[in-house]
């Protein structure tokens, strides 16, 4: 019998909590096992959850920052620092003009939203 996602969910945070040292990502993957689920869709959970991961860290060293007195705008120009350490001056061009790019694509979308 198939189990929903409730039941799924709630024996892995069983499993998590009966052993809290446990590879998290070797118990998704066992669990996605016995589920047969395709390697490609494990491949895709495991880039969301490095998604999820990076977001979890910047998150957190933001809120570090903040304790430390610093403004949103510090904390981004002090990451954009530490990214673009040790690039050529074509690197930089690039990761700049992708974040540009991105910046105004955003803007866009929450413009034609807003007209919707």
């Amino acid at each position: 019998m198939a189990k929903s996602f409730d039941e799924i969910l709630t024996s892995m945070l069983e499993q998590l909590e009966n052993n809290p040292d446990q590879d998290i990502d070797v118990l998704v993957k066992g669990e996605c096992e016995k589920m047969g689920v395709s390697e490609e869709s494990m491949a895709l959970l495991s880039e969301t959850n490095e998604y999820i991961d990076g977001f979890a860290e910047k998150m957190a060293a933001q809120q570090k920052a903040k304790e430390e007195g610093k403004s949103r705008k510090q904390w981004m120009l002090e990451e954009m620092d530490r990214i673009l350490e040790g690039r050529d001056e074509q690197e930089k061009a690039e990761i700049i003009s992708a974040i540009s790019d991105a910046g105004e694509n955003v803007n866009n979308e929450t413009l034609n939203e807003e007209e919707d």
